[in-house]
């Protein structure tokens, strides 16, 4: 009982006198105790360059064309994973290698494509978008950039790679993929459709197991965020307003949501409906603080849940959605924390360093290797620390 008193005490001082922490006093290098202190931070750790070789290094090593990186170090190679890496390379001016990715899916578009596993954007001459992940290689059961069992080609995905050819138009000043642009705008647009409650619209799910059916009843929350936001990159104004407009009919400022929802929600809007953040920033079923090699970090698991793990990605959403409110602090706050959970990878003989997709396997996360890299991890990890929004050009 006098335990708890006397740390509430401090933490009462430490606020009215507005000092975070004693550690927000020291070396820059030191992460905040969140347990003692408001979860604010004067200092940016500045970012790990051997997070950006690692996703290098991996690109180079993962398959024969250097193109397409895996998702955990493996043999699966993700859309919306390769498009994060565009992205991140776009941040840190690699041009080249966000290219490679690039080149890609803009090569990717033979309309003469007759096999229904290959990575094409065409099949038998009809637009039907991107699969959701292909093998990287060629195994015993599939060729290489083939689907291995029946996946989709989500409309989510599209939005964000077209989300990385436009941050690289506007970036590069350059129309080098103006083809492939056109080509998931159209795509998205004809899933678009008019809300039956008359609240706007919204896109459709696109392709579902394999292409066996096409679209579900309902529109899709985490998804059209994504469209409402490229939807504004591509000059597509009208279009952007009937999605918001249906979004704003979907009560995604309730709690109990996934996280992405909130993050996502607030990045896509320029930093409005920030109010939304403070659903996990104050539910200890989101945000949880961990012990990580020897030292405390504050994390969030995806959705509210008695459960003691991190999601990488989701730290990294919140700390770019703090940039993008205005609220730095808290921004460098959970950048930081992203530092705690970063561990060393020899990738052919290169030392690199890598975050893995989780903190441990709680929750269902038994097929993380947290021993290994995620390249989502490593892409939101160098957002943040250039606080970089990529849903805004």
């Amino acid at each position: 009982m006098l335990r708890n008193q006397i740390k509430w005490i401090m933490v009462l001082v430490l606020s009215l006198t507005g000092v975070a922490s004693a550690e927000n006093l020291m070396a820059s290098n030191r992460l905040e105790c969140s347990s003692f202190s408001q979860r604010k931070a004067e200092f940016l750790i500045p970012e790990d360059p051997l997070v950006l070789e690692w996703l290098k290094q991996i690109q180079d090593t993962s398959s024969p064309e250097q193109q397409l990186l895996p998702a955990m170090e493996g043999n699966s190679a993700q859309t919306f994973n390769n498009a994060l890496v565009a992205l991140a390379f776009i941040v840190k001016n690699e041009k080249a290698r966000a290219e490679r990715i690039l080149d890609f899916y803009a090569a990717a578009t033979n309309t003469n494509n007759t096999s229904p596993t290959a990575q094409q954007f065409y099949l038998n001459g009809e637009a039907r978008g991107f699969f959701q992940h292909v093998a990287l290689r060629a195994t015993e059961s599939t060729d290489a950039y083939h689907t291995e069992y029946p996946n989709d080609r989500w409309m989510g995905d599209m939005a964000w790679l077209l989300i990385a050819y436009k941050q690289y138009e506007k970036i590069y000043n350059s129309d080098r993929y103006s083809a492939i642009t056109a080509m998931l705008k159209d795509l998205l647009i004809s899933w678009y459709i008019e809300d039956p409650e008359r609240n706007g619209g919204y896109v459709q799910h696109g392709w579902r197991n394999g292409d066996t059916r096409l679209h579900e009843d309902s529109g899709h929350h985490e998804g059209n965020i994504d469209c409402y936001a490229v939807f504004k990159m591509c000059g597509e104004h009208e279009k952007a307003a009937a999605v918001r407009d249906w979004l704003s009919a979907q009560n995604l400022g309730d709690a109990g949501l996934p996280l992405d929802l909130y993050t996502w929600s607030v990045l896509a809007y320029e930093g409005q409906e920030a109010h939304v953040l403070d659903i996990p920033e104050h539910d200890l079923r989101y945000r949880k603080t961990l012990e990580v090699n020897g030292r405390q970090a504050t994390g969030f698991f995806h959705s509210p849940a008695n459960v003691d793990n991190v999601w990488l990605d989701g730290v990294g959403h919140m700390a770019c959605a703090y940039f993008a409110s205005g609220n730095p602090d808290k921004g460098r706050f959970y950048s930081n924390q992203m530092d705690a959970f970063i561990v060393e990878r020899i990738v052919d003989g290169v030392t690199t360093h890598a975050l893995p997709y989780t903190a441990n396997q709680l929750g269902g996360y038994d097929w993380v290797d947290t021993s290994k890299g995620f390249v989502s991890c490593a892409a939101w990890y160098i957002f943040s620390k250039n606080a970089f929004n990529p849903f805004v050009l």
